[in-house]
């Protein structure tokens, strides 16, 4: 197993690039229905081969995305992955994303904490002034966690999601700048003090 190599960390998780060797693991929990119930697949289920495309389109720095694997700290196990994508640096904007995929740590607060990893990398270091996401409107869990983070609902694309017979909506949230304690990221950087 290669040596992770933390960016960012937390009391609970690591933040760091995805490795090679995360890919079947991948495809193992993309398999669960739930999740990508969550993440808008609607009983999808992705394989190793869309797992490897996916690491390839991302394994590669781009002005335009920054993804990071979640690793639980204690074990290093892989329990999610985050990013944040169509970052417009002109204007300071950027959409998040974010999935535990383990379901062993759903609401334990890993997703909680790496948002907040996310949220204040994307400040400091990219120079972001606004982070929007968009969630269901079933997955009040995720919800939740954004809004512990600072997240804030900035409207809604009503019954745009169909699950079966229901319609649920889709939640548009996000955070600024002004609202984000960044001391953290700062004081990773020793020359700013």
């Amino acid at each position: 197993m290669s040596e992770l190599h933390p960016v960012l960390t937390g009391e609970k998780v690591i933040l760091a690039r995805l490795r090679r060797e995360d890919i079947p693991e991948l495809a193992r929990r993309f398999a669960n229905l739930e999740l990508t119930t969550y993440l808008g697949a609607y009983g999808g289920a992705f394989s190793l081969q869309d797992e490897e495309a996916y690491f390839e389109s991302i394994a590669k720095s781009s002005a335009e995305g920054v993804t990071f694997g979640i690793y639980e700290r204690e074990s290093g196990s892989l329990i999610g992955g985050t990013d944040l994508r169509s970052i417009h640096h002109r204007h300071g904007t950027a959409e998040l994303g974010i999935s535990i995929h383990n379901p062993e740590y759903w609401g334990g607060g890993y997703g909680s904490e790496a948002t907040g990893l996310l949220v204040e990398y994307g400040m400091f270091f990219l120079g972001l002034h606004n982070i929007q996401l968009n969630v269901f409107s079933y997955n009040v869990r995720g919800i939740r966690a954004y809004e512990k983070v600072g997240f804030r609902e900035i409207g809604r694309r009503r019954g745009a999601v169909r699950l079966g017979a229901e319609r649920f909506d889709t939640v548009m949230m996000d955070i600024t700048a002004d609202e984000v304690d960044t001391s953290r990221m700062r004081a990773l950087v020793k020359l700013l003090e």
